[in-house]
């Protein structure tokens, strides 16, 4: 076992065959079925959306944003605008079911909303982030339906500023009959030096996909270690970065917009159009030195035995197989002292064996410009 120290945060890479399903204590890891290394991650936050009610998305961990850019700022012919309201909650109607007719209609989830009206020179979107901010290193994941509506960016990253973040990026545009693309990107010093446009930097690739992101629910999932950020859709491989990594905690984003410019987003759409979020999986390890220290208590000594290994999604998680595996849902308590979410008879309900962190943010930058 190599055990590195990052600031009071453990980075933990261990080499052995297997690790036993125990209680977790000593965290979360992730399998290269290539080989046999394990990164070990103190942390989790995990939000099953088919299965959360409510009107205030922030008991789910989740701090819908309200603000506007300028068209001159967006960089388009219309600014940007975000509501909280456009951030909904719209879970199954049967509590007990994994697929099946929702609330209010329409895709069952979190429905981030862009919306059709823009006469008055704004397109009205949608953007969240997490409530912590101390994620340094992890694997990050997301069931996600994007919209058939052309002209919109859906997108699922991690920020800490303009110089370090991490992209996953949809442009309907580019969805055609039987397939579509994701765009990759590493924001880096060189990108924020080329007018944040990372697209002749080494933190840019579009990565091909065998479907059309807007048909079904996918996962889509980055891997992020001080050596590389490692890019899969419904498990398979897209492609890894090793240049400029970042390098300091921060949060998780999720956006859905638009501003007209035909060189990215394309648009606006005619009509409002949802990116749909079934969950979001994050386990990872944390800059805060509280959370660390209950790492420390509740794994005093390092025991493999006590690491839980992160199933990996290796088909679309839609309709019928839309079932997938929550360490906070396992009555067995495979989320000792996180802070977890869960569902009781279809109403939303939070139990916290540690502290939610709530924090005053305002964004004023998101999905990147190309």
């Amino acid at each position: 076992m190599l055990r590195d120290a990052m600031g009071a945060m453990p980075w933990l890479i261990l080499a052995m065959s297997r690790l036993t399903n125990a209680a977790c204590e000593c965290g979360y890891s992730v399998n290269k079925t290539t080989d046999a290394t394990f990164a070990v991650y103190t942390d989790l936050m995990e939000n099953d959306f088919l299965h959360s009610a409510g009107d205030n998305v922030t008991e789910f961990g989740w701090r819908p944003q309200e603000y506007n850019v300028s068209a001159e700022d967006a960089r388009g012919p219309y600014g940007k605008e975000f509501f909280v309201s456009n951030v909904e909650l719209n879970p199954l109607k049967d509590a007990q079911a994994w697929s099946g007719d929702s609330e209010k209609g329409g895709d069952a989830g979190l429905q981030l909303w862009v919306r059709g009206d823009h006469s008055h020179g704004y397109v009205s979107g949608a953007e969240m982030t997490t409530v912590r901010d101390d994620a340094l290193y992890g694997s990050f994941r997301v069931g996600m339906k994007l919209s058939a509506q052309n002209g919109t960016c859906g997108a699922f990253f991690w920020y800490y500023n303009n110089s370090q973040e991490i992209d996953m990026e949809f442009l309907s545009k580019q969805f055609n009959e039987s397939q579509g693309v994701v765009n990759l990107v590493l924001q880096t010093p060189d990108s924020v030096r080329a007018g944040y446009d990372a697209a002749n930097t080494s933190g840019y690739r579009v990565e091909s996909l065998p479907f059309r992101p807007d048909e079904q629910f996918h996962e889509y999932r980055f891997d992020w270690s001080p050596e590389s950020v490692k890019f899969y859709a419904d498990g398979q491989f897209l492609w890894e970065m090793t240049e400029d990594i970042p390098s300091e905690g921060g949060r998780m984003f999720m956006n859905h917009w638009s501003n007209g410019d035909p060189l990215w987003s394309a648009g606006p759409p005619g009509a409002d159009t949802a990116m749909t979020v079934s969950y979001v999986k994050a386990y990872f390890n944390s800059t805060d030195n509280s959370r660390n220290d209950d790492y420390t208590k509740r794994c005093s000594t390092f025991d493999a035995s006590k690491v839980c290994q992160i199933p990996d999604v290796t088909q679309a998680p839609d309709g019928a197989k839309a079932q997938t595996y929550f360490f906070s849902q396992d009555g067995g308590d495979k989320a000792p002292d996180q802070t977890t979410y869960h569902t009781t008879n279809g109403a939303a309900s939070l139990f916290a064996s540690s502290s939610i962190y709530i924090s005053v943010f305002a964004m004023f930058f998101s999905c990147v410009f190309l």
